[in-house]
């Protein structure tokens, strides 16, 4: 893949993974001092696919944000947590909740010998992302950050990645992301190269989506730039 200057990574499911739905639910649970319980585990689990369907269709605000916990998560207010307590929290356990992949690090620090960019583009809030990237030691080789605050997921038809590419030269820009819908479908929408990493070997077969390359581990990187 010639001429990339620059990486445009995805975090969730590219530089880390998240644990069990319920060893996920149980952490937030102690922190929050809240009883681990199958409805809370529900109420959170609609949160996170609810965030995703919503937003892909609206502008992600703060307030909208909070509007939308406070819909899906009803349970919180019967243990006397606030939105703000609960944001405040999650935010903090964010390495505690996720796994991180074990190869990001190699492959970032081999893109920084090569005097290849690595910036972020989240469909996550960015104090989150920020505290990932830190607990996991990889904030230094990450150049940019944008996230989804008060901006538009990758899934919005109208987002694309001009808000990053400011020299008007796409060709020197590619994705790394996996998922065909979002990160993939985003880089058709913006012109740019594409990676997917498809970890799982996911059939592609009848997918409006085409990534430029496709890997099953991020080692596989190093081969391609």
């Amino acid at each position: 893949m010639k001429n990339v200057q620059t990486v445009i990574w995805d975090c969730d499911g590219v530089m880390w993974f998240y644990k069990k739905p319920e060893e996920e639910v149980a952490i937030i649970s102690e922190v929050l001092k809240v009883p681990y319980s199958k409805e809370f585990e529900d109420e959170y689990m609609n949160l996170l696919s609810t965030f995703d369907d919503y937003f892909a269709k609206h502008r992600t605000t703060t307030s909208q944000y909070y509007r939308l916990i406070e819909e899906t998560m009803p349970i919180l207010s019967f243990f006397n947590v606030s939105i703000e307590q609960f944001v405040k929290i999650w935010n903090e356990i964010q390495v505690e909740i996720s796994i991180l992949n074990k190869d990001i690090q190699v492959v970032l620090e081999y893109l920084k010998n090569k005097g290849i960019k690595s910036i972020v583009k989240t469909d996550w809030w960015r104090d989150a992302q920020i505290t990932k990237m830190k607990g996991y030691g990889l904030i230094d080789y990450i150049e940019e950050i944008h996230a989804c605050d008060n901006g538009y997921l990758k899934t919005n038809p109208i987002s694309t990645a001009d808000e990053i590419i400011r020299n008007g030269n796409k060709g020197e820009y590619v994705i790394v992301g996996d998922r065909l819908d979002c990160d993939i479908n985003y880089a058709q929408r913006s012109g740019i190269k594409s990676i997917w990493f498809n970890k799982d070997g996911k059939d592609s077969t009848g997918q409006p989506y085409h990534p430029t390359a496709e890997i099953s581990s991020l080692l596989e990187i190093m081969q391609i730039l």
